[in-house]
């Protein structure tokens, strides 16, 4: 334990020597969550509600699910990759701890602070539309909620490990991640209630690990879905966990084979 404290701690110092990059990101995101809010705002235009959401039920969703999502993300690929491109990799082949247990506790400690902030940039927007926000205290739905981001956080980290890998067998994994984050977008509900969508679509999107990051628990915190949903929601992310871990573990195996430590 003290180890992690301390490696959060280093990390939180590099962080603060970056203060103005720092708040450029906050007021890009605040900026984004700002247009669309006004966007959907401009298409109800007078309508009591679309998508049997009323528009402070949007503004919630927005508000809420960007929250969430500022909780779960990370920048694990690029760090992998370039571990693996400049071959730094090649320490821990030889150190008794795994390089799966260094590197996430690195990035736990590297996106901590990063998280707080866009967490705290967040809760700023809520704030300025307290007056539209709706407010849910149900501490059943609360519980649910709390786990399915915690799983969703631990599922994100590791797709974006196994984005990272792909480093055994190409130059570049940014243009990979930026693609596969789109489409993790589009299918989580970030650009849009993915209920606005065919029913068969969202069917398939709540047997994907995307949903659960965004538009479930947001659903869940205004009630438009039956909490006995959230919890099938929990068993589905747990096995995509449990799949994602094996799938590492096996393209970890044939990487090494590939690995040339070239950096080194």
């Amino acid at each position: 334990m003290k180890k992690f404290l301390a490696i959060i701690k280093v990390f939180w110092q590099k962080s603060l020597t970056y203060r103005f990059t720092v708040l450029a990101y906050r007021v890009g995101e605040i900026g984004e969550t700002l247009a669309l809010i006004l966007m959907w705002s401009a298409i109800y235009n007078g309508q009591k509600t679309i998508g049997a959401l009323t528009l402070p039920e949007m503004i919630t969703y927005i508000l809420i699910g960007n929250f969430f999502n500022a909780i779960i993300r990370n920048f694990l690929s690029g760090l992998i990759a370039r571990d693996i491109k400049e071959g730094r990799l090649s320490i821990f082949l030889i150190k008794p701890m795994r390089y799966f247990d260094y590197i996430l506790i690195q990035e736990i400690g590297r996106i901590s602070f990063v998280t707080i902030m866009s967490m705290f940039s967040a809760a700023l927007v809520i704030i300025f539309f307290i007056n539209t926000f709706i407010w849910n205290f149900d501490i059943a739905y609360f519980s649910v909620i709390i786990v399915m981001v915690t799983l969703a956080f631990v599922s994100e980290l590791l797709i974006a490990y196994l984005v990272g890998l792909i480093a055994f067998w190409t130059d570049e994994v940014d243009g990979i991640y930026s693609t596969i984050d789109r489409i993790k977008k589009f299918f989580s509900g970030g650009y849009f209630p993915i209920s606005l969508l065919p029913v068969t679509f969202v069917q398939i999107s709540f047997f994907l690990p995307f949903a659960y990051s965004f538009f479930v628990p947001a659903q869940l915190y205004l009630k438009k879905i039956d909490l006995s949903v959230g919890l099938k929601g929990l068993l589905v992310q747990i096995i995509w966990i449990v799949a994602l871990y094996g799938i590492i573990n096996t393209v970890w195996t044939r990487g090494l084979k590939k690995y040339e430590g070239i950096g080194i």
